[in-house]
């Protein structure tokens, strides 16, 4: 099993309470936003499936994950300090992955989010794009 196989359970969770929390923080928005192009690194195996959980495949993937956190901050134009506390907060609560990717959720949020602010930046009202 890759890694891609492991974390498809906790991409397409249906987190809805992971999100509410996102959507409420706009430093988290931003976070989450970024963790895409993030750097990081594998620094290690997929641990053995064996029985393991799936709580417990996903902790071994974040053990052998290294990120490079002002990487992040300069990504999300966050203060270093918001970033290891978000980084708990997303991490914690299932949004971000440890291949750079986001609970699917989390993603469609974030697309509809970026969506709607940049047909407001270019005055165009919900629906007039149809015409």
């Amino acid at each position: 099993m890759g890694w891609d196989d492991a974390l498809l359970i906790h991409r397409a969770a249906e987190n809805y309470q992971g999100v509410a929390l996102m959507v409420r923080d706009p430093v988290l928005m931003s976070l989450a936003a970024a963790w895409p192009q993030v750097k990081r690194r594998k620094v290690g195996d997929l641990p053995k499936r064996s029985l393991m959980s799936s709580q417990e495949i996903i902790e071994a993937m974040w053990r052998e994950t290294s990120i490079d956190f002002d990487d992040w901050a300069q990504l999300a134009q966050v203060e270093p300090l918001h970033v290891h506390q978000g980084y708990r907060a997303l991490r914690g609560n299932g949004i971000i992955l440890p291949d750079g990717t986001l609970n699917h959720l989390a993603d469609s949020v974030l697309k509809k989010e970026a969506a709607g602010q940049l047909l407001n930046q270019f005055g165009i009202k919900p629906g007039e794009m149809k015409k």
